[in-house]
């Protein structure tokens, strides 16, 4: 009988151990897969150009329309001048035009936006540009029929060394997919408006018309009745870029 309960406890204490050694490999295992890195879902990629009101095309030619006025009545006046400029950052300028009653708009009035210049720097910047633009225009498409064109330019401090490269990459931009942010690559935020999407309502563009943007329904829910923005043009952008094109300050 002793033997027989010797036994006993021999297996017992056999399946004891098999349990336990079972119950440490099941532990390590699910360890090792909780420590497992965790794969980051990929992030969805935003909004695309092709949310210019369906006008990507128009906006890039738009935007080349105005850096190629920038560089061609603007920039000479404007080079020695801007050398003189301190600091490493952009600012904003906002240019306002007006129809001249003989296809162009011409410039009208300046001012400063957003800056990250040192202090003092920005009326240096403005000095300087009031002196190049003043007496500039540039010519007015067929379907511009307003009485004003907001112009909405980032200008970098100083000019990049390899401004003309850029420039060169700028013209040859199509716009869209190619990296970068904003209406000029650079993050510049667009500041126009435009009526579209499903259901219909005020899109922000970097080409467009100047705020505010109205949607007026009739007394039936949901049935457009008018889609309207400001009276005049609006265009926002930067020196060397196009709607997501990739510049570099």
């Amino acid at each position: 009988m002793s033997l027989l309960n010797n036994c006993s406890a021999k297996c017992l204490g056999r399946r004891l151990i098999y349990c336990w050694g079972v119950a440490a490999i099941m532990f390590v295992l699910v360890a090792a897969l909780s420590c497992k890195p965790q794969v980051e879902p990929t992030p969805e990629v935003g909004p695309t150009p092709e949310l210019e009101g369906g006008k990507l095309q128009e906006s890039v030619a738009t935007q080349k329309r105005i850096n190629r006025y920038f560089h061609s009545e603007v920039m000479p006046k404007l080079k020695t001048c801007w050398e003189r400029v301190q600091g490493v950052g952009t600012i904003e300028m906002i240019y306002q035009y007006e129809n001249d009653t003989k296809g162009g708009w011409a410039f009208k009035t300046l001012e400063v936006g957003k800056s990250d210049l040192p202090e003092g720097q920005n009326t240096t910047a403005m000095a300087c540009m009031q002196n190049a633009v003043t007496g500039t225009s540039f010519p007015r498409e067929a379907s511009e029929t307003g009485e004003t064109f907001l112009i909405d330019w980032v200008w970098p401090v100083p000019m990049p060394p390899d401004a003309e490269q850029q420039i060169a990459r700028m013209f040859d931009s199509s716009g869209g997919g190619e990296g970068g942010g904003g209406c000029d690559g650079h993050g510049k935020a667009a500041k126009c408006m435009t009526c579209g999407g499903a259901p219909v309502e005020c899109l922000t563009v970097c080409v467009g018309e100047d705020p505010p943007c109205t949607i007026t329904f009739s007394p039936a829910p949901n049935t457009l009745k008018t889609c309207s923005c400001g009276g005049g043009t609006c265009a926002s952008g930067g020196l060397f870029g196009v709607v997501g094109g990739m510049i570099m300050y």
